[in-house]
Formats: C-alpha cells, structure tokens, sequence
C-alpha cells in the first residue's frame, strides 16, 4: 500500500514537472487574443517581478503568473529585468517573454543610448542630443551639472521617449553607485573622489587595462616625490572648462595645448602641483579599479605613441628620446 502511495505521488511530481516545462517552453493556445502585430506590454522603473507577473496574468500573456515567477527566479534572470515599453509576439512562451524582458530581445519604443568610457559631460551631452531624447548639447553643461563630472557611469542604457536630462543624468549617478559603491563599500569620500579624478586620467591618456595600471604608478610616485604630472588631457580639459562653466560646448581635443603650457588654471598639471582640480571625464571599472591598485615600477615617464600604444621611460632623457621617435 506504501508502495502504491509513493508511485501515485512520483507520477503527480513529474507529470506537473513536464506539465510546467511545456508551458515554460512552447507557446500555448491561451494566447489567441493577442494580435498578430504583437501588444505593448511596460515595465515601469522599479517594478517588482510579482508585480510585473501579475500584470501578465491580467492581459492574458501568461498562463501562469506563479510559474512565470518561479522560472525567472530559477534562471536568475529577474534581477536582469530591464524597465521599458515591449511588443510582446503572438502567444509567446513564459521563457520567452523572461528572455525579452532580461536581454532587451523585445522590440521597444526606449532609445538605447551607449556612453563610451572616458567621455566628458560636455561630448556626453552631445551624444545625447542627437539620440532622439530632449536633450540639448550644452543640457550636461554649468556649475551645476559639472559637480557630477567622474560619476556619470559610462554603459549602454535604455531611456523612454522624453526622458529629460536630470532624470538621465540620476540613472547614471545610480549606475555609478551600484558598480562602483558597491564594488567598494567602505572606500571613503575623499578617497573615492581621488581615485575617480586619477581613473578619469587614465581613461583620456591609456588604451590597455594593464597600461592604466602602470601609468597609476608613475601618477602616484610623481606626486609622492612632489613632481608635476604634466599631463596633456588635463590641460586641454582646462582649456575648455571656462566655456563648460557658461554651458557651451568645447571639443576638448582641438583644444591648443603648446599655447597653454604656461597659463596659470586648476586643470594645468604642467604648471601646478598634484592633481587637477576635479575629474576631466567619467571613467568605467577598468580605469577605477588601476587608480585604487597603481603598479610600482622603475618608470618616471610615459607618453602615448601616434598608434596609440604607451611607451615607458625611467628618466628624462630616455623620456625625450622616446619623444623624438614616437611622436615626430
């Protein structure tokens, strides 16, 4: 009778078993009532996946919303959910419509807008301009907005239509805050915005992860040795920054370095001591994680050659040498 018991029970288990996986996986007659054009289907910012599940249930997309939960949490992909306005295909499967709402496979009214690392508040403005946001080039630009100069998180993101600069501009400081805060939660203020002003360095002067490491070397042993950094990036970066400041925009590299070698700003490293005032772009992970971890080595000096490669040099001399062979 025992017996009898626990085969009943084993065939209940793994008939709901398959019964789930078909429902999971094939798309099901349920669905006759979406269109053959798809339907709009939104995830607002913040919406919870039970929320998000109990919605799919009312429109009829799913015919479990239990088990549309259970798999997103199964696969882990519910934290990858992304907020945004879908066109959800005829009769889709509950994997499928957990795939479209984690990997944006879904066609969307969002504009998807792609920040490079290292870009400046004034080019990020300009990329956002002409992204079909209502975004204007100078919008990233004033005293205001230059404070978040370093903490705009370079990444890929996806925007609603109309979407204004300060919401933008928030999205990205959280950006910042979930990978790099997170990363390193108990880095203090003031060290944090050290590292971030070095990071943004590193993300205008060097191409090679590894490379960033050595020239955060050469930065630290410079100012620990009371040294200028003589860094070019800076200077163009101040050239521009009283045109940023009156919210106009200024190409930091057309900007004349040779003239302004010797003119006395908070971003002319040839001329002042220690770092520039504040950072000169917004830098991403790999350029973070060389300022909080700077190589030591026998290098004093370094420049970048016409084909973008670093070249080292322990002393002035060789440093000039260097100079006369890469960059003549």
């Amino acid at each position: 009778m025992e017996d009898k018991y626990y085969k009943i029970s084993a065939i209940i288990i793994i008939t709901a078993l398959v019964f789930g996986a078909v429902m999971i996986v094939l798309p099901h007659p349920l669905f006759s009532g979406v269109p053959a054009e798809g339907t709009a289907f939104v995830i607002e910012k913040g919406e919870s996946l039970g929320a998000v599940a109990h919605e799919l249930a009312d429109q009829n997309l799913v015919v479990s919303r239990y088990l549309f939960v259970a798999y997103a949490i199964f696969t882990g992909q519910e934290r990858n959910f992304k907020a945004g306005e879908y066109i959800i295909p005829p009769r889709p499967s509950i994997g499928g419509l957990v795939n479209i709402f984690a990997g944006g496979k879904g066609e969307s009214g969002d504009i998807t807008v792609t920040v490079p690392e290292g870009t400046n508040l004034a080019d990020l403005g300009k990329i956002l301009s002409k992204s079909g946001l209502p975004v204007k080039t100078g919008d990233f630009l004033g005293p205001d907005m230059l404070k978040m100069e370093g903490y705009l998180f370079p990444d890929t993101y996806r925007f609603r239509p109309g979407t204004e600069t300060k919401e933008i501009a928030q999205t990205m400081r959280d950006n910042f805050d979930g990978k790099v805060r997170q990363a390193h939660p108990t880095i203090l203020e003031s060290r944090l915005r050290r590292t971030i002003i070095i990071a943004s360095i590193l993300e205008k002067e060097v191409r090679d992860a590894r490379d960033m490491k050595l020239v955060a070397g050469i930065i630290e042993k410079r100012l620990a040795k009371n040294m200028p950094l003589e860094i070019d990036a800076t200077v163009t970066y101040g050239v521009c920054y009283p045109k940023f400041l009156a919210g106009q925009y200024c190409d930091v590299s057309l900007a004349n370095i040779v003239d302004n070698l010797k003119v006395n700003m908070p971003y002319n490293t040839y001329r002042n001591m220690g770092l520039p005032a504040g950072p000169i772009s917004n830098p991403g992970l790999a350029a973070i994680e060389a300022a909080l971890n700077p190589e030591k080595s026998d290098y004093l000096y370094y420049l970048t050659a016409k084909d973008g490669t670093t070249i080292f040099s322990k002393t002035g001399a060789e440093h000039e040498r260097a100079r006369s062979k890469y960059l003549k």
